[in-house]
């Protein structure tokens, strides 16, 4: 088989190795589709994302989606563990014992690792780590089911949203734009902030009720405009690196508003408007990863058309010019670059 390693920050390298021996409570993946995700960027640029140990050659990719090609002799043979069925791997390897585990918190798990199988064209994954894809969701789109399942997991810490209000997303990228379409849902009235208009184009596309081009406006401004100076009643931070977009966010933020600190600024210390926190009584909150039940969630807001990732794929490129795609996607001009396994 063909697997895809990043030699050094730059350069990927197309190895041929064997297709590697099953355990047996393991599944070889044929892998349809994998995603570059931000942080994938960030290490092809030379970046060390923390919690991540590089050692070049490396393999990446965890936004994928594949089919069953064999399974371990100890695998249940049930619907969605057999030969030819579609699935969607969860690359976190959790203890399943401390006590983050215990409480189903597995996102937190205090001594995971991480398979990240997704640029290759096979891949092994523990039974337990997968899950099925409803036959409504093409395998290209269910390539999304980990990045959308952490939108799902930061929604999930959004508490009284209250219907008709406004939440604010800013960043247009696939991942602002997932969060986009689950506070539509959830009956927000939403504006989407960027800098690039192709982006906010896109952002129309999928729902958005208004866009603001973060080059030509004062983005606070123009949200306090938009609510008769009242502020958004949520705002998500989905633009990384740049601490600035989170001071904006709290800046924006309606009296009792909730803000979600979604995309890292990757910066250990930072100021932030404690002032503003206190007399507005605002809520900021974290989100970090998901569980494998919010990978079921994202299947099925997918399957129900709740939430459209098609108009987010902006390339495909197969797994010889992964080079390429990486080139193009350090760009961020486009949405989402796929690598995809005929």
């Amino acid at each position: 088989m063909k697997v895809a390693l990043l030699n050094k920050p730059g350069e990927f390298i197309i190895q041929e190795k064997a297709i590697p021996k099953l355990g047996p409570q393991d599944v070889l993946v044929k892998v349809a589709a994998c995603g570059i995700c931000g942080t994938d960027i960030g290490v092809f640029e030379g970046e060390q994302p923390k919690g991540w140990k590089i050692v070049f050659p490396f393999q990446m990719g965890h936004e994928l989606s594949g089919v069953i090609e064999d399974v371990g002799a100890e695998v249940p043979n049930v619907p969605g563990l057999r030969r030819g069925d579609r699935v969607v791997p969860d690359g976190r390897v959790v203890c399943g014992r401390c006590h983050y585990c215990r409480l189903g918190m597995y996102n937190l798990c205090m001594h995971q690792s991480y398979i990240a199988g997704g640029f290759t064209q096979y891949s092994v994954y523990p039974y337990k780590n997968l899950v099925h894809v409803p036959d409504e969701v093409p395998l290209i789109a269910a390539a999304f089911t980990e990045p959308l399942a952490c939108c799902v997991n930061g929604n999930s810490k959004l508490k009284d949203v209250p219907l008709g209000g406004v939440g604010v997303v800013i960043g247009a990228g696939p991942i602002g734009l997932m969060h986009t379409q689950l506070l539509r849902h959830r009956g927000l009235s939403t504006v989407v902030v960027d800098l690039q208009p192709g982006r906010l184009e896109v952002a129309k596309q999928v729902g958005a009720n208004f866009t603001i081009n973060a080059r030509e406006a004062n983005v606070v401004k123009e949200v306090m405009d938009l609510t008769g100076g009242r502020g958004a009643d949520v705002v998500v931070s989905a633009a990384g690196h740049d601490p600035s977009v989170l001071d904006e966010a709290l800046e924006m933020a309606a009296k009792r508003g909730q803000v979600l600190y979604f995309a890292a600024v990757l910066q250990d210390r930072f100021a932030l408007p404690l002032d503003l926190i206190h007399y507005r009584e605002l809520t900021l909150v974290g989100s970090h990863d998901s569980t494998i039940g919010q990978y079921e969630t994202a299947l099925a807001l997918m399957k129900a058309g709740i939430v459209n990732v098609q108009p987010l794929i902006s390339d495909q490129f197969p797994l010889g010019e992964i080079q390429k795609a990486f080139e193009v996607a350090r760009e961020r001009r486009r949405m989402k670059v796929m690598v995809v396994n005929p």
